[in-house]
C-alpha cells in the first residue's frame, strides 16, 4: 500500500464535509422546487389558469426538481469508501468518475421520461382541468358547448381560427343566467403518436392553406407533422370548413344527440384494401365520420362531409 502524508487525510476528510453539505444542499433545493411549484399552483384558483400554469411549467419544474437529486447522487458518490480513497490520490478519480456517470445516468433517464412518457400522463391531468364543469357568477354548474352550438358564441375571427385548427374554443353557458364563458387553448397543446415508434412525439411543423374556403365550397388545409423521437413525417390533409355569410346562416343539427362529442379533438379513419393501399382520414367529430362511411368507395375519393 502507497504510503500518504497526514496532509492527504486531512484532505480527504475535508472533501468527505464538502460532499455531504453539497449532497445536503442539493436534495433541500430539490424540495423546495417542488414546494414552490405546487405553492404557486395551489394559489391558482380558476381551472383554465392551473390548465395554463401546468402546460408552461410542470416539465420544466420536475426536470429542474430531480436535476437537483441527481447533482445530490453526485455529491453522495463522493462520500463512499474514503477507506479505499485515502490508499492513493488515484482513488479519488475514479470515485469522482463512478459519481459523475451514475448521476449522469440518472438525468438522462429522468429526461427522456419527461421527453417522451410524462407528456401524455399529464395530458390526462388536463384534460380533467379542462372539461371539469364551471361554475357561473350565479353558483350554476355551466354547460360546455359542443362544437356546432358554440359557433354562434364565437366571431368570425375565432371561428376562421378554429377551422385551421391552430386555437380551439371552449364555451361554456349558464342556461339559467345566460352567462357565458369562452377559454382559448392551442390546436395541439400536446404532441400526437407516431405511428412509427409508438412514442407520442409527433408534433405540428407547419400548416398549408392549399384551397381557402368560400361561402359556395370548403377549403383545404394541409398539415405537416414530424416525430421528435423517429424522425417519421407525415401529411394530413384536413377540411377548412364553408364561411358563414351571416351568423344566421348556423343551425344546430336535429340529429346530433351524441354524448361526449365536444371531448373529441379529431378522429382518423384507416381504410386499407385487399391489394394492401391505404388512405387515412381526419374528422373533426364523429357525425362527420360517419357520412363519409356512407359515400365511401375506394376507387372514388368521396366528398368530405362538412
Amino acid at each position: 500500500m502507497q504510503n500518504v502524508s497526514p496532509e492527504y487525510i486531512q484532505f480527504v476528510n475535508a472533501w468527505h464535509q464538502i460532499m455531504v453539505i453539497a449532497a445536503i444542499v442539493s436534495l433541500v433545493v430539490s424540495v423546495i422546487i417542488f414546494i414552490i411549484y405546487k405553492v404557486k399552483l395551489g394559489a391558482i384558483k380558476s381551472y383554465k389558469g392551473k390548465y395554463d400554469f401546468i402546460l408552461r411549467n410542470q416539465i420544466k419544474n420536475y426536470q429542474y426538481f430531480y436535476f437537483a437529486i441527481a447533482a445530490a447522487i453526485f455529491f453522495y458518490g463522493n462520500t463512499v469508501g474514503d477507506i479505499t480513497v485515502t490508499k492513493s490520490l488515484v482513488y479519488i478519480f475514479v470515485r469522482l468518475f463512478i459519481s459523475l456517470c451514475v448521476a449522469v445516468l440518472f438525468g438522462y433517464v429522468i429526461y427522456l421520461i419527461l421527453k417522451f412518457y410524462y407528456p401524455a400522463k399529464m395530458e390526462k391531468q388536463l384534460n380533467r382541468l379542462r372539461y371539469t364543469p364551471r361554475i357561473s357568477k350565479a353558483g350554476n354548474e355551466m354547460k360546455l358547448l359542443s362544437e356546432e352550438e358554440e359557433d354562434v358564441h364565437l366571431d368570425e375571427g375565432m371561428q376562421a381560427e378554429e377551422n385551421v385548427f391552430s386555437v380551439d374554443y371552449d364555451v361554456w353557458v349558464d342556461e339559467e343566467t345566460g352567462e357565458v364563458l369562452i377559454e382559448k387553448y392551442s390546436g395541439y397543446l400536446q404532441a400526437l403518436e407516431c405511428g412509427s415508434c409508438g412514442f407520442r412525439t409527433l408534433t405540428l411543423q407547419s400548416e398549408e392553406i392549399v384551397k381557402p374556403a368560400t361561402e359556395e365550397e370548403e377549403g383545404e388545409l394541409i398539415k405537416h407533422y414530424k416525430c421528435t423521437y423517429c424522425k417519421a413525417e407525415r401529411h394530413t390533409k384536413y377540411p377548412i370548413a364553408r364561411v358563414l355569410k351571416s351568423l344566421n346562416e348556423y343551425k344546430l343539427p336535429e340529429d346530433y344527440v351524441l354524448k361526449g362529442q365536444r371531448k373529441v379533438k379529431s378522429i382518423m379513419i384507416e381504410i386499407i384494401s385487399t391489394k394492401g393501399d391505404k388512405k387515412e382520414y381526419f374528422f373533426q367529430n364523429t357525425k362527420q365520420a360517419s357520412e363519409f362511411l356512407e359515400q365511401f368507395d375506394f376507387d372514388k375519393e368521396p366528398e368530405i362531409p362538412a
